[in-house]
């Protein structure tokens, strides 16, 4: 969610270096705003789920991939009982299924703020109106290492549920997670740092393939753009990622750097129409048995180009041949 720099050559990725990107999948019905995606298919019946930044967590259904989508509501009825600033506006919902429930962990906080938590919604649905808030999970505040924004559960080779966080300051972190998925059993732990100044990474989404682990992450700036006056190409929003064994690392990207020392091989960045993506997520389709790529974009071609109050829902298929995740169409 924060407005962050990465510069292309720190993770010695050059202009002209950089692969040709696959267009998102080409969506039916009118278009909708969505940003820092999370999207999943409802076990009872294949219905998909959109959640999104905003609206509380706002929710849009569909019953086909490329749409169309409909606004049926969001996550919390009202403002999140966590007592902080930005309660009334939650960002990045992260929904998961685990034993027939499905748990939202979504952030409250405010732009260049460490006064920061993760919060936790359960229903059994999906559906507007059947959440329960939980309330805070983690919290971060000025001077901790870390911000308490952009989580997203995992659970490692044990079992055991982990939560991954973070946005700036020393960046992607992981905590480990009682059996409730509610309380915290550990201290946070380092597990990705870009030392560019303004250390710039966050939307950390980690997702098992085989036996590896792989850890996602965005960087760049992320929104707020000026069609008159972009920043350098390169230093928006893409997306890079790293592998690892573990779930809890260390992760490496495809030339064996570690996360944690500027690392990272990319997987998305601008092109045609595309601009700025990221906020990544990833979910297995069962009509179609491909995991696809989950993301928001800045449409080019907008009634205000470059404006990032069109942010669009963007979904590509992975290619995991390699070992790596390569996109591909849908």
């Amino acid at each position: 969610m924060e407005l962050s720099i990465l510069f292309l050559t720190v993770l010695g990725l050059v202009s002209g270096s950089v692969a040709a990107f696959p267009d998102p999948l080409a969506l039916t019905g009118g278009s909708f705003f969505v940003h820092d995606p999370s999207l999943v298919q409802r076990a009872s019946d294949e219905k998909y789920f959109l959640f999104t930044t905003h609206d509380l967590g706002g929710i849009l259904t569909a019953t086909n991939l490329a749409g169309p989508w409909t606004s049926v509501g969001s996550i919390l009825s009202g403002e999140s009982s966590i007592n902080l600033p930005g309660r009334d506006d939650i960002w990045a919902p992260d929904v998961t299924l685990h034993n027939g429930v499905y748990y939202a962990y979504y952030s409250v906080s405010t732009f260049g703020s460490q006064n920061s938590a993760i919060g936790l919604a359960t229903s059994t649905s999906m559906d507007p109106g059947t959440w329960t808030d939980h309330g805070s999970v983690f919290q971060s505040k000025s001077g901790d290492l870390y911000n308490a924004i952009d989580p997203n559960l995992v659970f490692d080779e044990k079992g055991s549920p982990v939560l991954t966080f973070g946005s700036f300051w020393s960046n992607l972190f992981q905590i480990n997670l009682g059996s409730n998925l509610q309380s915290v059993s550990s201290s946070p732990v380092q597990v990705s740092f870009n030392s560019t100044s303004p250390q710039p990474e966050e939307g950390s989404f980690v997702w098992k393939h085989g036996s590896s682990y792989y850890l996602f992450f965005s960087s760049g700036l992320c929104c707020g753009f000026n069609a008159s006056a972009l920043p350098p190409a390169g230093n928006e929003y893409k997306v890079f990622v790293g592998r690892s064994s573990s779930a809890h690392g260390p992760f490496l990207d495809k030339n064996g750097k570690d996360l944690r020392n500027t690392g990272g091989t990319l997987v998305l960045a601008s092109h045609g129409n595309v601009y700025a993506p990221g906020g990544q997520a990833i979910f297995t389709d069962s009509k179609s048995k491909k995991d696809i790529f989950v993301y928001h974009y800045v449409p080019v071609n907008s009634p205000q180009p470059y404006n990032d109050a069109y942010s669009a829902l963007g979904l590509n298929a992975i290619d995991w041949s390699s070992g790596w995740p390569v996109l591909t169409n849908v």
